[in-house]
């Protein structure tokens, strides 16, 4: 079941909702065996029954027994068939994509011992960018893994809220009504196809390799190479 924050209200004139599922892949360490980049995804999904529909057509075609008894798909437990399937099946539903990457040997020193700050400040940034792009004036719902614990959550869901009001304060979207949502991935498909997409786009990131990342390319509505500013 999903675990909802404090932090919500809900629009009495809108009740359309824009509804952002966030995933990351890479890591924020910094030693010799660390990769060196960090990508955040955001999947604006538009008809979430799409995004269920993709998996469930995935684990209807024969799969390999070691396929069958994993209890969700994820980008690097899958081999490069099924991610072809899975991100294809994205690229062709009602989405948009967003992202950012991080290439860490430009965080300054006495960031990288501070890994929730990165990460909540990255997060922040790159919601606040997609608010700007796809509010309409109805609630946002930004749902994550809930895999962060509590003082982790709590200070990640305050600054979300923060950094989307501190972007937007100078225009009409200054009173978003905001709703996070933390849920389990296995029950929330598109929790798994954000995945995909940061795994596909790490994978572009560390190779430079579009195998995988070009099949979603034409869905990337915003991205942020941190710190190069805006590629989209």
């Amino acid at each position: 079941m999903s675990v909802k924050t404090p932090y919500k209200y809900t629009s009495p004139y809108n009740t359309s909702r824009v509804k952002i599922y966030i995933d990351e892949s890479g890591d924020l360490g910094f030693t010799d065996r660390s990769s060196p980049y960090f990508v955040i995804a955001a999947l604006i999904v538009h008809d979430p029954l799409a995004i269920r529909r993709c998996f469930a057509k995935v684990r209807r075609n024969k799969l390999k027994k070691k396929y069958r008894e994993l209890p969700e798909f994820k980008f690097n437990n899958s081999g490069p068939e099924i991610r072809k399937r899975i991100l294809s099946c994205i690229a062709s539903a009602d989405v948009d994509i967003a992202y950012c990457v991080l290439r860490k040997e430009q965080v300054y020193p006495h960031l990288r011992s501070n890994h929730q700050i990165v990460y909540n400040y990255l997060t922040g940034s790159l919601i606040s960018h997609i608010v700007q792009r796809f509010f309409d004036g109805g609630p946002v719902e930004i749902t994550v893994d809930k895999s962060l614990n509590g003082i982790q959550r709590e200070a990640f869901d305050q600054y979300l809220v923060y950094k989307t009001f501190e972007k937007n304060q100078a225009n009409d979207l200054a009173a978003i009504p905001i709703e996070i949502v933390h849920a389990d991935s296995k029950n929330e498909p598109s929790i798994q196809a954000a995945d995909f997409i940061a795994g596909a786009l790490h994978y572009y990131y560390r190779t430079n390799d579009d195998t995988f990342s070009g099949i979603i390319d034409e869905k990337v509505a915003l991205a942020y190479d941190y710190f190069k500013g805006p590629q989209k």
